[in-house]
C-alpha cells in the first residue's frame, strides 16, 4: 500500500497486518517523501507485530515485491497519477482518494481543480458503495482492476439515502447537515487545522460546494437540477462523522415504510445497522469500529423526516470499507479482517 503514513492509510496497514488474506508484502509512503518509517512507528498499535517498514514510493521497487494489489491511501493528484502506471503494469488497485470517483472528466475538474493525467483510467474506474451492490454486482467486482472507494462524508450520507430516495419530493430540497472529525482533513501542517484553531470551536468549511456533493448525487440518483444542499462542518473532534440529513417526501411516509426500505437494504449487511423509529445514533457509537449507524424521525405528519447516519471518517469512511471492497473482489468472504 502507498500513503501508510497519512491518517486513513495507517488505520489501513493495521487492519492488513492482521488480515488472514493478505501478505503485506510493501508499506510506501506518499511521492515526494524520503524518510524510512519502521512498520512499529506507522500506528500505535502495531507495535509487537511483523511487517515491512514504510519506504519511500518507487514503482521498481514495489513492483520487486511483485504485489497482485495496491492500495492508494494518497492524495488526489497523486492517485491520479499513480493509478494508471500500476495498472499499466498489471496490478489491480483500490484507490481511497478522490481521483477516480467522478467518470466525466469536466465534472472531475470542476470539483477537484485539476485536469486529470490519464482519462482512459478515469472512466474505467468502478465506484462501489458494497452494501448497495446486488449479487450480480458483487460478483463482477471479481473483475475489477480499479475500484474507486467512496467519500467518507459521501458514505455516511449515501447510506441514509439510497434505500429512501424513491420517496423523496422531487422539488423540495434534501439537505444533508454534515460534521466531521479533524482527521478528515487529512494531515495538514495549516493554521486553520491548528489545535488552537479548533478546540472549543465549531465551524463551517466548503460552503460553496464540496467534492463529495457529485458522487453523493450519482450514487442516489438526485441530478443537478434536484434540490439538494449538502454543508460540511468541522467538528474539535479527532474521528467520526455525523451526519443530520433533513429530507421532504413526495407523500406523507409511515414508520412501517421506512423501516421496510432500510431493512430490505441492510438487512443482511454486517456493517450497516438501523435503529428502530425514534432512537437515533451517536458519533461515539461508531468511532473506531467498520459501521455506520442510523436512525430516524417522522415529522410533520410523515411529510418530512430527519434522519442520522454515524460513522468513523477513517475507518468505515476509508479504510474498512476499502478492504469491504478488496474482499469482494478477491472472492473472499465481506468481513474477513475486519471483524
Amino acid at each position: 500500500m502507498i500513503g501508510a503514513t497519512g491518517y486513513s492509510g495507517a488505520e489501513l496497514a493495521l487492519i492488513l497486518s492482521a488480515h488472514p488474506g493478505v501478505d503485506l508484502c510493501a508499506l510506501m509512503s506518499s511521492a515526494g517523501r524520503t524518510e524510512i518509517v519502521p512498520f512499529a512507528a506507522i500506528h500505535p498499535r502495531l507495535r509487537g507485530r511483523m511487517g515491512p517498514d514504510c519506504q519511500p514510493y518507487s514503482l521498481p521497487a514495489l513492483l520487486a515485491t511483485k504485489p497482485d494489489f495496491v492500495f492508494l491511501a494518497t492524495p488526489n493528484e497523486t492517485s491520479a497519477e499513480l493509478a494508471g502506471a500500476l495498472l499499466d503494469a498489471g496490478l489491480r488497485v483500490v484507490d481511497l482518494s478522490g481521483a477516480h470517483r467522478l467518470p466525466d472528466p469536466a465534472q472531475h475538474e470542476r470539483w477537484y481543480g485539476f485536469a486529470h493525467p490519464r482519462v482512459d483510467v478515469l472512466s474505467a474506474a468502478h465506484y462501489r458503495v458494497p452494501e448497495l451492490l446486488d449479487e450480480a454486482a458483487r460478483a463482477s467486482m471479481r473483475d475489477d482492476a480499479l475500484i474507486a472507494n467512496p467519500g467518507c462524508y459521501a458514505t455516511s450520507v449515501i447510506l441514509a439515502l439510497a434505500p429512501i430516495a424513491h420517496l423523496l419530493h422531487a422539488t423540495e430540497a434534501t439537505i444533508a447537515d454534515c460534521k466531521s472529525g479533524v482527521s478528515g482533513a487529512g494531515k495538514r501542517a495549516e493554521l486553520a487545522y491548528s489545535f488552537t484553531e479548533l478546540a472549543n470551536n465549531f465551524k463551517v468549511y466548503g460552503q460553496k460546494g464540496h467534492r463529495h456533493e457529485p458522487e453523493i448525487r450519482r450514487a442516489v440518483g438526485l441530478d443537478e437540477t434536484r434540490a439538494f444542499v449538502f454543508v460540511p462542518h468541522l467538528l474539535p473532534v479527532r474521528r467520526g462523522i455525523l451526519s443530520t440529513i433533513h429530507v421532504p417526501f413526495a407523500a406523507p411516509v409511515d414508520e412501517a415504510t421506512m423501516s421496510a426500505a432500510y431493512d430490505q437494504a441492510y438487512g443482511k449487511a454486517a456493517f450497516v445497522g438501523v435503529r428502530r423509529h425514534g432512537v437515533l445514533p451517536e458519533l461515539a457509537d461508531t468511532v473506531e469500529t467498520p459501521r455506520c449507524e442510523l436512525g430516524f424521525q417522522l415529522l410533520s405528519g410523515g411529510r418530512r423526516a430527519l434522519i442520522v447516519s454515524v460513522l468513523d471518517n477513517l475507518l468505515k469512511g476509508a479504510a474498512s470499507q476499502a478492504v469491504q471492497s478488496f474482499n469482494l473482489a478477491c472472492g473472499l468472504p465481506e468481513t474477513q479482517g475486519l471483524i
